[in-house]
């Protein structure tokens, strides 16, 4: 089967999606399919136009960016590329890049795959513009490609029942994947102690830096439970915006936390599972509507962790309250009550559900493309 992907960023540029992207197509080709994605140079300048990785064909086409990476916008396609594939699989239905290939692929023939991720979430974003003008245009975009999809697929059960009660279309649920070292890797917790030099109990924040994740929001949560919890410190792993890290940093320092919250910066798959391993709980205090499928509550769940997560987007659906983590709004207060009743009672809690593996997704998804081409 020949399959071309598309997003309008792909590794070496990190992000969720990109990761997602990259897994699948290379997870794919292992399994005897040529794979293609189709990426933009936006992101990626340094980069070749065209370049094999790990047996995956990688396409960057020149392109357009209006401020946000979803209104990136591609000047030349390849159409020989698209008219000879048997699915185009798009990921996410936000990106105006996507758009434009779909259109494109579909009046070549082409069958479409689209992972709708984020439905509708700009309709509740905390700023006020963008919950206005973007909405209408997320609103408008996905109508357009739900006019030109064969195979709606979707990561969760309440952004399926958005699709279905907003837009009437049925989707496939198929939950992103995990990388098998998540199952197989032996615990690392004394391995990430020593490297870290860390001691005491441990709270964990493994994501993008980024003012809708919260992160100011956990850390005056932190403040409130080291009061009367002196042994706990707050780790932070990660990267992204500069200027809201700068903030946190004063943050930190304004409530005399420095002794008690480190950051680690960027860090590598081995230390994130060391991180897992060693920590009580990872908590994601997002307040970001959108939140759809963050990649790290299956790695967490994959090492048998309990998760703190906010009531924002799909997160609540992510996991089973009260048993497999807990589920709090996303402020400070509840925030608060919820570390230190985790702390409290982190026994209490146990995994229910094994996070599906890159390998089983893609093979799940073959099945899926060839329910559409025949």
């Amino acid at each position: 089967m020949k399959i071309v992907h598309t997003y309008h960023s792909y590794y070496p540029v990190l992000g969720g999606l990109e990761r997602v992207v990259q897994k699948l197509a290379e997870e794919q080709a292992k399994l005897g399919h040529e794979v293609h994605v189709i990426t933009s140079q936006a992101l990626a300048k340094n980069c070749p136009a065209d370049e094999e990785l790990n047996n995956v064909y990688v396409h960057r086409v020149k392109a357009w960016r209006l401020y946000y990476p979803d209104l990136t916008i591609p000047r030349g396609l390849n159409e020989s590329l698209l008219r000879g594939a048997d699915v185009v699989h798009a990921h996410s239905q936000n990106s105006l890049f996507n758009m434009i290939i779909v259109k494109r692929a579909k009046s070549l023939r082409a069958k479409i795959a689209i992972y709708f991720i984020g439905v509708d979430y700009l309709k509740k974003h905390f700023n006020p513009i963008v919950r206005l003008l973007g909405y209408q245009y997320q609103k408008a975009i996905t109508k357009r490609l739900i006019d030109l999809v064969d195979l709606a697929i979707v990561t969760n059960d309440y952004e399926k029942s958005i699709l279905r009660e907003r837009y009437g279309l049925e989707s496939m649920v198929l939950p992103h994947g995990v990388s098998e070292q998540y199952l197989k890797t032996p615990n690392m917790a004394n391995y990430f102690r020593s490297k870290y030099g860390v001691q005491g109990r441990i709270i964990a924040y493994i994501g993008r830096i980024h003012p809708t994740k919260g992160l100011d929001l956990l850390i005056r949560a932190f403040a409130e439970v080291a009061k009367k919890e002196s042994d706990v410190i707050l780790i932070i792993a990660g990267k992204g915006d500069v200027g809201y890290l700068k903030k946190c940093a004063k943050l930190v320092k304004a409530l005399s936390l420095e002794n008690k919250v480190k950051y680690l910066g960027y860090i590598s798959e081995v230390d994130k599972i060391g991180l897992i391993d060693s920590s009580e709980f990872i908590v994601i205090p997002s307040r970001h509507a959108g939140e759809s499928y963050p990649l790290v509550v299956d790695e967490v769940k994959a090492r048998g962790k309990p998760i703190v997560v906010t009531n924002c987007g799909a997160l609540p659906s992510r996991i089973i309250n009260l048993v497999e983590g807990m589920v709090i709004n996303a402020d400070i207060h509840s925030l608060a009550r919820g570390l230190r009743y985790v702390l409290s009672n982190k026994c209490s809690f146990r995994i229910l559900s094994r996070p599906l593996t890159w390998r089983e997704v893609a093979d799940k998804l073959l099945n899926l493309y060839q329910s559409v081409t025949g």
